[in-house]
């Protein structure tokens, strides 16, 4: 059997049953006076009781298929398909899903699901097809115009990961907490409180982003600090660097090394005194994570992160574009084929 609707406590459990079992499972169904369960022409649906060893489960709505398969309608309680698991193996379904569906399902803000609802209204096959068909510069125009639809919409499917940085008791977990809306990590004034790398996924001006907290850089005695120091200098390697500064301290040489390799600089603490902030050293944002509501922050770190990625206003794009690797290499095949 084959699960149809997503696994947990639902209203309805939909499960399909296959030809090969079939007959064993309108074996276990009786009508509504007892009788045992008559075959029924395909697409009639039909109430009847379902009886597990001898004992009456549900009350289920039944759907036979053409092609030999029938569908059980079950409440949705776990109980109940606990109970039909005694007696068959109910797995979930593995459904083929369109890129637009997928991301439907697992939107993590209002701009994804803006973007998925505007892609559910094409097929982006019928759209290759109708780019094919296109000749001259009009079909140049109208590749040129859908890569570029496609980077932002890929924008919104693909989490781009970023780091933060800085050093010990610099405020990265401060920030971390605050961009995620909820206290992720431990914060406070003893240095180290974060070893272990942690990653959490959110949405910043509408785009989504892999957090990642590092432990700080400054001095350790334990191995394992300089271990976790290592993990988080390996994991800025490949993403976007978000570098915060004591700006009650000012810049350390780590922190201009990284400013230079291009991080975004933020200096945090900016409600104490300050230090003097060097003048050939960036800052993109100024503010003290501590003070500052969530809002302000996440509304600043993911304009600043669009602003640099080139990214348009989230949402939606104005037309077909492609929602996976699969299908960008698809548009992009054909605008290859188009200039041989």
């Amino acid at each position: 059997m084959r699960l149809l609707t997503p696994p947990g406590v639902a209203g309805v459990a939909v499960v399909l049953v296959l030809a090969e079992e079939r007959e064993a499972a309108l074996a276990c169904l009786k009508t509504r006076n007892g009788a045992p369960w008559p075959h029924l022409p395909p697409g009639v649906p039909r109430l009847a009781m379902l009886e597990i060893d001898g004992t009456s489960v549900d009350e289920v709505l039944v759907v036979s298929h053409g092609n030999g398969t029938t569908e059980l309608h079950l409440h949705g309680s776990p109980a109940v398909l606990a109970t039909l698991r005694r007696r068959f193996v109910v797995q979930p379904a593995s459904l083929p899903m369109e890129p637009a569906d997928r991301l439907l399902l697992e939107a993590l803000g209002p701009e994804q699901l803006e973007l998925a609802l505007e892609q559910r209204q094409w097929s982006f096959r019928g759209f290759l097809l109708e780019l094919a068909a296109m000749s001259g510069s009009k079909r140049q125009i109208a590749m040129d115009e859908a890569l570029q639809r496609s980077r932002a919409a890929l924008a919104h499917v693909v989490p781009a990961r970023l780091v933060l940085a800085g050093a010990q008791n610099a405020g990265k977990s401060t920030l971390f907490n605050r961009l995620l809306f909820r206290e992720r990590v431990l914060t406070g004034p003893m240095p180290g409180l974060t070893r272990d790398a942690v990653a959490e996924q959110t949405t910043l001006a509408g785009y989504p982003y892999e957090l990642v907290d590092t432990a700080g850089e400054g001095p350790c005695e334990a191995e394992v600090d300089r271990e976790a120091i290592e993990v988080g200098r390996a994991l800025r390697a490949a993403g976007h660097v978000l570098l915060v500064v004591d700006a009650s301290r000012g810049p350390s040489a780590f922190d201009r090394e990284l400013a230079e390799r291009g991080a975004f600089v933020v200096a945090n603490k900016v409600d104490l005194p300050a230090a003097p902030w060097p003048a050939d050293m960036p800052c993109h944002l100024r503010t003290s994570c501590l003070a500052a509501g969530a809002d302000t922050l996440r509304n600043e770190v993911g304009e600043l992160l669009r602003a640099s990625r080139r990214l348009p206003v989230a949402g939606r794009v104005g037309g077909p574009a492609a929602l996976d690797r699969q299908q960008l290499a698809d548009l992009e095949s054909l605008r290859t084929s188009a200039e041989l």
